[in-house]
């Protein structure tokens, strides 16, 4: 019985070992194809009297851009809709660089009417913005509509940043040379869209749904270079695969083991933002706008990004949205 017991324990040590074995080579093959190394913001640029916006700011790469900046000397508010979560931020950001000019503004991009409301306030209590960056976003989200009944995640990812950036243009405008950041994600390539079809919910395929936004973050990001005076410099990123808490509900043992495969070959938040920071600081940006941007380098997006007809139709579709809600 012993022998059997033992046997059947080398057997599935052995299966173990080589499910892991797998997991660990599918992670590095992935990593490999999707982003062969990381790239880091090298810029020394200084940002004393400059304001700097980035929504989703008080946690993963969102919170360490806003601190980049804030090391830069940058006035730095923080938009999400987390007050607790959103005051340690700033504290962490003010202890860590020593600059008090950092604080937190609520924005809820579910709701249109809040955003209205934060860009009104915005535009009256600052006189200037030099630096916006459409951070904020969601990355799981079940079926579900707003109360427009445009889809929650195209509403989050998408919708909401395009009103909140056409409600602060004007300041945009009056501090040029001004930049907009807006991040999307590589998956972007695998979508495809109809603009007029946008705010609707389907396919219910989570995945789709979710790349069906990037590729509207970088459509947008092109036409948007387009339309905005000169001095205004726009441009969209893919930050990278970037640690996340998606394997919190894991089995404890397995959790760990993916957990220690991530941290290896994925990119901490900090890595992840380099990119964003590259692009809010380069003084070579003079030069890059409409562009798709991969560890602080450009890169080429979909085929489909080069289709101005959708670019455009999509601008005439969103446009149309906000102004009907």
């Amino acid at each position: 019985m012993s022998s059997i017991l033992l046997i059947t324990l080398i057997v599935i040590t052995k299966c173990t070992a080589c499910i892991l074995a797998i997991i660990f080579a599918f992670f590095l093959l992935l990593r490999l194809w999707v982003e062969p190394f990381k790239g880091r913001c090298k810029c020394k640029t200084k940002l004393h009297g400059k304001v700097a916006l980035i929504t989703g700011g008080n946690s993963g790469i969102g919170f360490e851009t806003a601190k980049d900046l804030a090391k830069r000397g940058a006035r730095v508010i923080i938009a999400s809709r987390n007050d607790e979560k959103s005051a340690k931020a700033v504290e962490s950001i003010k202890k860590e660089t020593g600059n008090h000019n950092v604080e937190y503004r609520q924005l809820n991009l579910e709701k249109l009417n809040n955003i209205r409301e934060f860009a009104k306030k915005f535009n009256n209590d600052f006189d200037r913005l030099d630096i916006l960056v459409n951070n904020a976003g969601c990355g799981e989200f079940g079926k579900g509509n707003t109360e427009h009944g445009i889809d929650l995640l195209m509403q989050i990812n998408y919708v909401g940043p395009f009103l909140l950036t056409h409600l602060l243009l004007d300041k945009l405008i009056i501090s040029k040379p001004s930049r907009i950041v807006i991040v999307s994600s590589y998956l972007h390539a695998y979508a495809n869209i109809i603009p007029e079809e946008i705010t609707v919910a389907k396919p219910v395929n989570f995945y789709t749904r979710y790349a069906r936004t990037k590729l509207c973050n970088v459509l947008w990001a092109k036409e948007l270079a387009k339309r905005v005076p000169e001095g205004i410099i726009v441009n969209a990123l893919h930050p990278g695969l970037v640690m996340t808490n998606i394997f919190d509900t894991f089995n404890p043992v397995i959790r760990y083991l993916l957990y220690f495969i991530i941290y290896i070959l994925f990119k901490t938040a900090e890595e992840g933002a380099q990119t964003i920071i590259h692009l809010c600081v380069s003084p070579d940006s003079v030069n890059w706008t409409g562009g798709y941007y991969q560890n602080c380098k450009k890169v080429q997006p979909s085929k489909k990004v080069e289709n101005s007809d959708l670019a455009r139709r999509l601008w005439d579709e969103s446009i149309s949205i906000i102004n009907k809600y």
